[in-house]
């Protein structure tokens, strides 16, 4: 498998591209690279090229373009995944997991049921460096070539009123939800925000609002997810089904 690396677009040079820093060192240091070896090199913003090693130094690669690839690895939907916050690292298995199946934005909701303290202001700017960086590592094992959004987190309430709603769906494990599939179908459109609830689940206000806002309710069937095991599955199975039935 080529390996991916990430650079800096100033360094772009013609069909040369120098690689330095932290990613120069895990090319030579840890992974062994070698001049003549081909890498896959990603600026986070849909460009991918291909290229190979032509000087390798601990400080410091160049490489030469062999070939350029845009939108490589990007899947043809782009999906929102707004999620309550999960305690411990389960949120940042969300962040890496929903990286590799394809997820384009993460919203980190705070819920009526959440456990989870945000916390002041220098705490939220640590967590949200935390989770761009296990995406990054998501983003270059999986091949893709655009760093998803991650936004800061925000009250249900108040993502519903940010107009930003439009084609979007509310997982909730209720008896009277619709079937997920049925939903995905009818929704004609590049772009969907699933919409998840915390370890708790969602208040019946907080589906109240939802309701309020015609946002459908859809579930899997009578098994009950914890929160991140439906942050990946369910953008798994409709960027999957989307590109099936596109």
């Amino acid at each position: 498998m080529m390996q991916s690396f990430v650079y800096n677009r100033e360094h772009l040079d013609g069909r040369d591209i120098i690689i330095d820093g932290s990613e120069a060192r895990h090319m030579t240091s840890v992974l062994r690279l070698q001049k003549g070896d081909t890498v896959r090199l990603i600026d986070g913003q849909g460009t991918a090229h291909i290229s190979e090693i032509v000087e390798a130094g601990s400080k410091k690669v160049l490489c030469r373009i062999i070939k350029t690839l845009k939108l490589s690895g990007e899947p043809s939907l782009s999906l929102t995944l707004a999620i309550g916050l999960s305690t411990g690292s389960k949120f940042d298995m969300v962040i890496e997991k929903g990286v590799e199946v394809g997820v384009s934005r993460f919203v980190p909701l705070i819920t009526d049921r959440g456990k989870v303290k945000v916390g002041d202001s220098s705490a939220v700017t640590r967590k949200l460096n935390r989770w761009r960086r296990v995406a990054e590592a998501a983003v270059k094992q999986s091949g893709r070539s655009v760093f998803p959004t991650i936004e800061t987190p925000i009250a249900l309430d108040d993502f519903l009123k940010t107009g930003e709603i439009e084609s979007s769906i509310l997982f909730h494990p209720d008896e009277t939800a619709k079937g997920l599939l049925s939903v995905v179908e009818s929704l004609q459109t590049a772009k969907l925000t699933v919409i998840i609830g915390p370890e708790s689940g969602f208040s019946s206000a907080e589906i109240e609002l939802a309701e309020n806002h015609n946002i459908p309710i859809v579930s899997l069937g009578p098994r009950i997810l914890r929160t991140e095991t439906a942050g990946i599955v369910l953008p798994a199975l409709i960027i999957y089904h989307h590109k099936m039935v596109k």
